[in-house]
């Protein structure tokens, strides 16, 4: 199996953050109390990467229940995504990035339950507020119980929801940020979580590919890639 690893310079770009982006890296920290089964469940998903091919590592385990499997996945998604955004903090600015936006003709702008009418935001503005936003629906104990009552029927649809936004923040990195993964050394570990991402979301049905268009020529050389190494 190939490896899906970062390179040291690329992991080194990964952690330098400024002061004042403490919040965000303690938040992917331990969303999930240390005891709960998810937790136990992300771990072990997360001890299987680097030896496994990707698309086999996000695929349900026999015997574990759906629900608990996706939540454990999905907390891997959202650590990945804190790591990417403080990765560009410092190049991903209001006055660089005054919009989230995918390419010049594709735009997100920011609504929720408090304000559900949408607005336009810078896209630091938008990635913080959804990591945020993703941090309240992880520690929601109505929606995603941390042990013993099941996983409400709330749960899968804000993760669709949350995915969607997700893939945003990974279309606006790769189109206005990627020579900056690259100058920094961390194209490879931009790749492996974008991977690990869409082969999360394709192989659960939360994100459609018509979503991902804005990404669809490096999608679909991903898929072909897969293929040409006996994946499905």
């Amino acid at each position: 199996a190939t490896a899906c690893k970062p390179t040291p310079s690329a992991m080194a770009a990964m952690n330098t953050t400024n002061h004042h982006q403490g919040w965000l890296r303690s938040m992917a920290m331990m969303p999930i109390p240390a005891h709960s089964g998810i937790y136990k469940l992300h771990l072990q998903a997360k001890e299987s990467l680097g030896t496994a091919e990707v698309r086999d590592s996000v695929r349900l385990p026999v015997g574990i229940d759906r629900n608990e499997w996706i939540a454990s996945e999905f907390l891997g998604r959202f650590e990945q995504l804190c790591h990417m955004v403080n990765a560009i903090s410092d190049v991903c600015s209001e006055s660089t990035c005054p919009k989230m936006c995918a390419g010049k003709h594709t735009s997100y702008n920011w609504a929720d339950e408090k304000q559900p009418a949408p607005r336009a935001m810078s896209a630091p503005d938008y990635m913080h507020t959804l990591l945020m936003y993703a941090s309240d629906f992880i520690l929601d104990q109505t929606l995603l119980p941390s042990d013993g009552p099941p996983i409400s029927p709330a749960f899968l649809p804000m993760v669709k929801r949350l995915c969607k936004r997700f893939f945003r923040v990974y279309a606006h990195a790769y189109i206005h940020h990627f020579e900056d993964f690259q100058h920094f050394g961390g194209e490879a570990h931009l790749n492996c979580s974008f991977k690990h991402f869409l082969y999360f979301v394709l192989e659960f049905d939360l994100v459609d590919l018509d979503t991902m268009q804005p990404l669809s020529g490096l999608v679909k050389k991903f898929l072909e890639q897969d293929q040409s190494k006996g994946g499905r």
